[in-house]
């Protein structure tokens, strides 16, 4: 009986060992879901990357438009290059906003409008921004356009933003 029950435990491990694996209907199975999880998260991973890029933009304006004040209320003007300011933008997805300020000389205000070529590609919209100094104070504003834009007007004042576009507090 009990070289009975051993040959019974033997061919069941062989069983058992024969039987290893995944057959080709869990593979597909498998491969489907994964697929789907993916076709599902990619537009949203797109969508986080814009959004890192407009934070880009957005930090850039915030940047500069702080940087015109400390240059402004230690000279009396304002700066006509971002170089004068003293800051490193961070210029991976900015295409041009090293000399996109206006202003200098006894001009009470600049602008900052940071362009961003691939604006289509990223999926970002754009940004610009306006610091004046009038009679002992500083205002500023922010502006960020309602679609994809490669670049926005500047304000016109600290008070709105141009047409298209809306103040970014």
């Amino acid at each position: 009986m009990r070289s009975d029950l051993q040959f019974k435990l033997l061919s069941h491990l062989n069983n058992k060992q024969q039987e290893k694996g995944f057959t080709l209907i869990e593979l597909l199975v498998v491969v489907i879901i994964i697929g789907v999880l993916a076709a599902v998260a990619l537009p949203n991973l797109l969508k986080q990357v814009g959004k890192a890029r407009e934070t880009e933009l957005k930090n850039a304006v915030g940047t500069v438009n702080r940087a015109q004040q400390s240059y402004h209320f230690e000279r009396q003007s304002f700066a006509d290059s971002v170089s004068l300011l003293g800051v490193t933008l961070p210029d991976e997805y900015i295409s041009n906003a090293l000399d996109v300020v206006t202003a200098g000389g006894t001009s009470d205000f600049a602008d900052v409008q940071p362009e961003n070529s691939n604006f289509t590609d990223d999926g970002t919209r754009a940004y610009s921004g306006r610091i004046e100094y009038s009679t002992g104070e500083y205002a500023q504003i922010m502006c960020q356009s309602d679609e994809n834009l490669q670049v926005l007007d500047a304000p016109t004042s600290a008070d709105a933003c141009p047409t298209g576009s809306v103040e970014v507090r």
